[in-house]
Parts: C-alpha cells; structure tokens; sequence
C-alpha cells in the first residue's frame, strides 16, 4: 500500500504541520509566493493523493490541546508524511512561543527516525528575534511581552529550550555562524539564534552541508528561508491586490491585535464591538437585538467603509483553563456562523473579508461544506491572501495571526487597496 501511495505522492517535497489554522496560511504561503504548488489541507482531510503538489501544509488544530493529545496528533500526521516518503517535514510554530511546541517537535523526530529537529523560532520582519537561546519580542524578553498574559496560552519563559524540558530531548543552542559539530546519539533540538534574515541563510547553509535538513521547525521566518534548500521552487510572484474595503472580523484578544483596531478606527474605519454576553448566546442574530444590529451593519456595507468586528474580551481570566478554551472555541464558532451571514448579504459583495485570529478562521471554514482554499499571496508581512469557495461562489479573503504585525497593518493593507483601485 505505502509503494503506491509514494508514487502518488512522489512530486511532494515538504509536508507542514502548523498548530492553527492561520499559522498554516502564514506559512504555505511564504512558498507559495516563490512558485511551489501549495495545498492546504485539516487534519481529518488529509488527500488521497497529491498529484501536482510541491508542499501540504496541514492544520493540526493543536494550539490549545492538553500535551500528550496534542504529541499524538501530531505524531500521526508526521507518520503519515513518512510512510509516504516525503523528504522534509517543518514544524510551524508560534513566533511568540505560544502552544505545544515541545510535543510537537518530539512527535516529529518520533515519526521520522531523525536524531535532530533545527529550531528557529525568529521572525525579524516581525521584532521576534532568538539572542542567546532567549526569545525576544520588540526589544523585550517574551516573558515581559503582552505573550505573558494571552488568554489561551499565557507564555511564562523566554528560553528556549525548557520548552523541551520535559519531552526527553538534549538541547542545543548555537549562535549566529557557530559550527554545528558532532551531535550526540540521543535526540536533540538545535536551537538556533537569529537576529536578521542573513542568520537564517548562515543556518540553512550548514544544515543542507550535514544533510539535516530532515525535520525542520520554526514559524513563517524561517520556513521563508528555506524554498532553495528543499528543492522548491523560486520564482517570485507579485503581491495580490486587495479590492474594495474590508471587513474585518476579529477574535483576538491580543493587546498587539486590539492596538491595531483602535489604530484602523483612527484611520477612519468602523468599528463595531459583539458583546460576549450576546456573542454566547447561540440564538442572538435571530433576536430582536441581533436583526436590528445585522440591519445597523447592513447599512454601514452601504457606505463602503471598511468595518472592523472584535468583541468585549470580557472572558475568564488568563489561562489554559477548561472555562477559557470552552469560551474561546464558542467565541471562534459564533464570530465564523457571523461572517458566514454577512457574507450572504448583498451589501459585501464589494467588500474584502479579512479575519483576524487562527481560532475565528477555522470557526469560519467549518462552517463551509468540503472548503477549497487557495492560497494567493502575502499583501504585506503578515497577512495573508486566500481565496475559497463559499455558497458556491469564490471568495477573496484575507487572514492574519492574532498577536502579529505592527500597530499601522491595517493601514498597510488598505493601502494596497487604494492603489488597486486608483
């Protein structure tokens, strides 16, 4: 069986395993803007086979599960890459350190066989850099960040390699063009420092001269580095435009994320906030007050302004609790059955739908029957343009990770929009 499924598979060079689903977007996309046949793909609908496709990104929807779950899931889409003899796995991981991490780097050794997983956490584009196996954050140790306080995953380290601290791995940490050497015979993490994208190509040239390019890790910085060296494609394709004003949906809490909000309303966007009190309420937009408030939306959509849509944030207090993820997965839900209806009136046919937080994206494609995505390009660092087929008509959409970008990207995006226009 696994003979012929390898022929089926044999174009395939790169197999992603990212832990949400706009990690995921954030990632197949940096090889899909230099030419690689990219294929998005959720865990429970992996393809029969994938005939044309250079890399498979993979939302394994592990960010908020317990260790041990999220080690097994992970382990099995792993598994399945290596019964098919695809040559690179890379492990999408969050800039600021948030989600299994450890369990997901050792499930992918585990799978493999490999006795080296090459980690580099850095996004520089982003102020994310690694300094002396430390995560920084604009300026700051991760653990003094806004990361400190995320409602899900509250980060409470800066090195790097406790994360790893209880899988059983050796740990290594090398600094901007230190010599990998001899590794030990146990399996290790080579946790890499990088301060500028040049440190990623200092990386990248050492591991593809030992041949340890197996089992990679790290967010869309790294994975942005490494088309040549997996044998991928690069021929740089132009930025997608956006057209007409957005509508943002947003379920993040981020301080980072809210800041970008209060700066679009500066800019003269609309933004309009769900109470979670409604937003929990299954039953809402078809109450009284939900039809009138759809109403008051449907007459902004008439304006063509752009709209901005986040909620109160009034949840439970910080941290994986089973109350916090019971909420969060709600908020993800209501936030996706409201774009869904929004996207039914007529009044958005001119607008660009852009959701903000991995958890309110996935709230949203679970609502879409069998969805096809189609990834188009980055309109800037960061966000991420997509395309998929909704009540049986192809949408543009945009998304963007919660917690990600400068205060202006909003501004950023809407740029690109005038210009497309003008």
């Amino acid at each position: 069986m696994f003979q012929n499924e390898t022929l089926q598979y044999g174009q395939l060079r790169l197999v992603v395993i990212a832990d949400d689903f706009t990690g995921a977007l954030d990632t197949g996309v940096k090889f899909a803007k230099h030419g690689a046949r990219v294929r998005v793909a959720l865990a429970d609908e992996l393809p029969s086979d994938a005939h044309g496709t250079e890399v498979l990104v993979v939302d394994a929807e592990t960010r908020h599960l317990p260790p041990q779950e999220a080690y097994a899931a992970t382990l099995r889409l792993a598994g399945w890459a290596a019964a098919r003899s695809v040559p690179h796995l890379y492990i999408k991981t969050d800039s600021a350190l948030r989600g299994n991490i450890g369990a997901a780097v050792k499930a992918a050794l585990d799978a493999t066989g490999s006795k080296m997983a090459a980690f580099a956490p850095a996004y520089p584009d982003m102020g994310r850099i690694t300094r002396g196996g430390v995560q920084w954050i604009d300026g700051m140790p991760l653990q003094d960040s806004v990361f400190s306080q995320d409602l899900l995953n509250p980060v409470h380290i800066s090195g790097i390699g406790d994360l790893f601290s209880s899988w059983d791995l050796g740990v290594r940490e090398y600094p901007p063009g230190a010599e990998i050497g001899d590794l030990p015979k146990e399996k290790t993490v080579a946790v890499f420092d990088v301060e500028t994208n040049d440190d990623f190509q200092l990386v990248i040239t050492q591991l593809q001269a030992r041949g340890n390019l197996r089992v990679t890790a790290g967010c869309a910085g790294f994975a942005d580095a490494l088309h040549t060296a997996l044998g991928l494609p690069c021929r740089e394709r132009p930025s997608p435009y956006v057209e007409g004003p957005l509508l943002v949906i947003c379920g993040s809490v981020n301080p980072i994320t809210k800041l970008q909000l209060a700066y679009g309303e500066d800019m003269g966007c609309v933004r309009r906030t769900y109470p979670l009190s409604r937003l929990l309420d299954e039953h809402d937009l078809d109450s009284l007050a939900g039809q009138n408030w759809l109403k008051e939306l449907q007459g902004l959509f008439r304006t063509r302004v752009s709209v901005l849509l986040d909620t109160d944030g009034q949840g439970p207090e910080a941290g994986r609790t089973a109350e916090a993820e019971k909420i969060g997965a709600c908020i993800a839900g209501r936030l996706g059955q409201l774009l869904l209806r929004l996207l039914d009136m007529p009044e958005t046919k001119a607008y660009t739908p852009m959701v903000i937080g991995g958890d309110t994206l996935i709230g949203f494609v679970r609502q879409l029957k069998a969805p096809s995505i189609t990834l188009e390009g980055e309109v800037t660092t960061g966000v991420v343009a997509f395309s998929v087929q909704v009540n049986g008509k192809r949408i543009r959409m945009l998304s963007k990770s919660g917690g990600l970008g400068k205060k202006n990207i909003l501004d950023c995006v809407t740029a690109q929009a005038k210009y497309a226009e003008g």
